[in-house]
């Protein structure tokens, strides 16, 4: 995984915040359908590379939206938080590819939390 899930709002378990865009008390996450994800993730596989991990999929149309949308919205959540650990002596505590990653996971964690409920 990229990332240093020790910083504040990274998405490790110990930072997850299930009620992130408003989907607490709903069958919702990051503002989808939690079935719609899940069958999307369902096309989603890892691929292990020497530089890391690659994330392929090929979904159907009908769910991709809602697949591109909630990524989105979970990795505008993480990027506002970034915003505000920004330093002059650090910079940005993630790169954009991080976030992305970071986003995914976050993504798993809560359909995954959603389902175990």
């Amino acid at each position: 995984m990229c990332g240093d899930h020790s910083l504040p709002g990274s998405v490790g378990s110990d930072r997850y915040d299930v009620g992130m865009a408003g989907d607490e008390g709903s069958d919702l996450v990051a503002g989808e359908p939690r079935a719609d994800l899940v069958r999307a993730l369902s096309y989603v596989s890892t691929e292990d590379t020497p530089d890391g991990y690659i994330v392929n999929g090929d979904l159907p149309p009908d769910i991709a939206p809602a697949f591109i949308r909630a990524i989105m919205r979970i990795e505008a959540e993480l990027l506002l938080n970034d915003a505000e650990l920004v330093t002059v002596e650090h910079g940005e505590p993630r790169t954009p590819e991080e976030r992305r990653t970071d986003a995914l996971i976050a993504l798993l964690l809560r359909v995954d939390d959603r389902l175990v409920r």
